[in-house]
This record gives C-alpha cells, sequence and structure tokens, in this order.
C-alpha cells in the first residue's frame, strides 16, 4: 500500500546483496510497516499498517506469512546487514580521521516460559547507586559509530553497527568477551582504518583491552580504587639478581589522588607544590563547553593492562553538578580535554537506547523462536541506523522536514529520532496519498487504509 521515497529506496538497494529479491521486497515493506505503525509494534501490526487497505482478521494470518518468516526462516545474516549499513552509514556521511566506537549493553524486557535468551540482568534504567534492579529480558551487547551531527555540530550520534546477544550463565561468554568479539568483526569492515573505542568501566577490562591492535585505542572509566603504578621502575644496582622490575611503586587510587590534589592545593595555595595538582581546561561534553578541573599524569594499570602506559585524567566539575569521574586512555600523547570529549559521545549510545524502545518500540514484538529472537532487535537497531542516515544524508531537505520543524514544541529538537520518523511519516503519507492518485478505486483504497491506522490507534 506504502510507497517509498526515492531517495530512501536508494539507501536499501544499497543494502540488497544481504537478502534474496523476495526478501529483499519484504525488508523494504517491514520498515514501511514499522514506520507507519502507529500503535504496539508487534509482527501482526507492522504488516497489517503496510497492508492497511486491506481487512484481516487476527485468525486469518496466512497473508502475513511472509512477514514472520523474513525474522524466524529467511537466510540473511545480522552480521551482513551490519557491514553493509557499516559501509553505506561511513560513505554518505562521510566519516574521516579515526572510528569512533562505542560499546554498551541494554536490556529488551520479555516475559515468557518459552522465549529464548531469556534471562534476569541488570536493568540500568531501573537502577541506582545504591539499589540495583534486574529484570527479566534479553541482554544485548551494541557496538555502535559515533558521528557528529552536520546539522548540529554540538551534537552526536551513534549509529548501531554489530550486535550479540548476552545469555545468562557461566558457560556462556560474558559482555565484555562479547564486545571483544564485536570489534574483531568491525575491524575487519574497515582495514586500515585508525578506531577509537569508548566505552565505560564495565569494559575496561583485560577481556576487552588485552591484544588490541596497534590502529585501535582506548578511552574509558577507570575504578576510583584502581591499583595502579608508576611507568618507571626503580634504578636497581646492575649486580643485584634476579629479574629487573617492570614497573614502578604503587600510586595512590584515582580517589586518593584527586584527594591528594585537594590538600595540595590548601597547602600551596595554587603556588604548584606537590606531584598531584589540578589544571583547569575547556571541553564540549554533552553539547554544552564546561570549565573543568584536572589531574593528569601516566601510569600502568597493571591488572588490566600489565605494563601498557595509560594516562590517566581525574576530571571534577567546579560546580559540583557532577561527581568525580576518572578517566583513562591508551593514548598517553592526549590531551585532557581531547579524553573528556571523546568519553563524552559515549553517552550517544544511551540516547540511541532510548529512542529504540520510547520511538520505535523495539520491546513491542512478541516473538520468542531463537530465530526471531536473534533477528528481530539487530533488524530494528540497523534501521534506526538507515532512518537516521537517511534523515542526515537526505531528509532534511525534504519540504516536509520544514513543516513538521514548523510545528515542533520548544521541547523538540529537529536532530531527533521522533522528528526524524514524523518527516519520513509524512513525507511517504504526502508520496502514497495525493491529489494525482490515478482513480477513483485508488481513492477509496487510501481512505479505507487511514481509517484503518485511526481505528488501530483509538
Amino acid at each position: 500500500m506504502w510507497l517509498m521515497l526515492p531517495c530512501l529506496h536508494v539507501i536499501l538497494h544499497d543494502l540488497n546483496p544481504v537478502f534474496s529479491e523476495p526478501s529483499f521486497i519484504t525488508n523494504s515493506e517491514v520498515l514501511l510497516g514499522w514506520v507507519m505503525c502507529l500503535g504496539t509494534r508487534t509482527e501482526y501490526r507492522v504488516a497489517q499498517s503496510f497492508h492497511a487497505d486491506e481487512e484481516t482478521s487476527r485468525a486469518q494470518r496466512h497473508p502475513f506469512d511472509r512477514f514472520y518468516n523474513f525474522f524466524s526462516r529467511s537466510a540473511w545474516k545480522v552480521s551482513d546487514l551490519g557491514c553493509h549499513v557499516a559501509a553505506v552509514a561511513v560513505a554518505r556521511l562521510k566519516v574521516v580521521g579515526p572510528l569512533y566506537l562505542v560499546i554498551d549493553d541494554t536490556l529488551l524486557h520479555k516475559r515468557g516460559t518459552r522465549v529464548f535468551g531469556l534471562g534476569w540482568f541488570r536493568d540500568a534504567v531501573a537502577s541506582t547507586r545504591k539499589r540495583v534492579a534486574t529484570a527479566s529480558g534479553n541482554n544485548w551487547v551494541v557496538l555502535a559509530l559515533a558521528v557528529p551531527i552536520p546539522l548540529c555540530p554540538a551534537r552526536v550520534f551513534c549509529i548501531p553497527l554489530a550486535m550479540r546477544l548476552h545469555l545468562a550463565g557461566d558457560d556462556h561468554p560474558s559482555c565484555p568477551e562479547l564486545a571483544r568479539e564485536l570489534l574483531d568483526d568491525v575491524l575487519t569492515w574497515f582495514p586500515g582504518r585508525d578506531v577509537i573505542l569508548i566505552a565505560d568501566a564495565a569494559y575496561a577490562c583485560a577481556g576487552v583491552l588485552a591484544g588490541l591492535p596497534t590502529c585501535v585505542e582506548f578511552v574509558g572509566r577507570m575504578r576510583s580504587d584502581a591499583a595502579i603504578n608508576d611507568p618507571e621502575p626503580l634504578p636497581q644496582p646492575a649486580s643485584k639478581p634476579g629479574r629487573k622490575p617492570q614497573k614502578g611503586p604503587r600510586l595512590p587510587s584515582p580517589k586518593e589522588i584527586a584527594a591528594k590534589a585537594d590538600e595540595a592545593a590548601k597547602a600551596a595555595a595554587g603556588n604548584g607544590a606537590g606531584q598531584w595538582q589540578w589544571q583547569t581546561v575547556a571541553a564540549l561534553a554533552y553539547g554544552v563547553k564546561r570549565t573543568l578541573q584536572v589531574v593528569t599524569g601516566l601510569v600502568v594499570w597493571p591488572h588490566v593492562l600489565g605494563t601498557k602506559k595509560v594516562r590517566l585524567v581525574v576530571v571534577r566539575d567546579p560546580e559540583g553538578k557532577f561527581e568525580d569521574t576518572y578517566l583513562f586512555t591508551t593514548l598517553v600523547g592526549a590531551l585532557p580535554e581531547w579524553v573528556i570529549e571523546t568519553f563524552a559521545k559515549r553517552w550517544a549510545i544511551e540516547q540511541s537506547f532510548r529512542d529504540s524502545k520510547q520511538v520505535l518500540d523495539i520491546e513491542g514484538p512478541q516473538h520468542w523462536c531463537q530465530e526471531s529472537i536473534e533477528k528481530l532487535a539487530p533488524w530494528v537497531w540497523l534501521m534506526q541506523s538507515v532512518i537516521m542516515v537517511w534523515y542526515v544524508s537526505e531528509g532534511h531537505q525534504c519540504p516536509e522536514a520544514k513543516e513538521v520543524e514548523a510545528l515542533m514544541g520548544p521541547w523538540d529538537s529537529p536532530t531527533s529520532l521522533r522528528h526524524m520518523l514524523s518527516v519520513l511519516r509524512r513525507a511517504t503519507l504526502n508520496l502514497s496519498i495525493n491529489d494525482n492518485s490515478s482513480d477513483c478505486n485508488e481513492l477509496q483504497r487510501s481512505i479505507r487504509a487511514l481509517k484503518n491506522l485511526i481505528n488501530a490507534v483509538a
């Protein structure tokens, strides 16, 4: 029923090698159905949204079998689709220089006795600093590409590219192990490109960082009580037998370093006494230029990286809005401002997770078999990436973008996924239903489609 915009069809056509010809047609139809569906996005309702001009009862499901089979029985692979989406994103967004990759995990709430991969995992949204909340669902490890938005240079997009399902139990790979597998896969997609890997403290471990390729640098959060050492060992007499030390004496933990910097500032009254000193820097973090205080130095973290040198950056907000943050990077020559701005890109993946749940309703489908579980959620994230690439490269120039922007409230953003989806939905409606519709029968079908959509959300 719905017609696809030519500029969107060109982007989807680049994904054609992943699918067979019938599956490619179904992929396009499912995407349009997902965009035009106004209620809970179960697979049945998505298929019904695409065939909105046909009234089909829930007992008569055979017309929609191919939509179900697209996830449960089709031969296409998530990794192949992610590889092509990554190539499209890098080419169309003209990403130059190093690739900024962000890794994190999220929980998609599911319940049922037969749902594959179901387990009880930490729910980051419901948890607090003092209380860890758990919930039933599928836990996904996601690797995304962080790119600046040309329409809003102070903001960063996170485009999901690769994902793996984390199964509960000690006999299955952990989240850091899955993250390393994802990183190794993505590196094969972009041979020769430098990569900056960004992750939170859960992924600052040997499972991710051990044996990193030379083209990869890491920026992440360090534990406040991390056992760190001076990178330079103490001089030893040549006559002393035994193996020479590979690291220097133990240093204070990052939290203790911040306390020593406070003590030095009070004792010296800003005259520069003491090893650890606060410095004032200006960095763009979370879309705002902030004045922050930092303490930085070269250390080694033997428990995680052996004797490899890393740069520690202790960050403090003078206004007290944020707690002290302890960052580190394997790029030892990096400036503190760069480390802060790079780590701040990690927040964009949290926004992508929120958009996929609140805007694209990724938790809506009620599937349970292994094939559907392993394909449907990754497909939604990858189509979310396609929509974002379409809007940044082509969609923002559509006349519908100006119309939707004129209706925005002060709380809305022209670069949010909700706005992009509104523009795509309005443009699809204008293309499919207009004054030049072929005949009266076509207009009658359009009227029935609109009635069915209105009834679906009533």
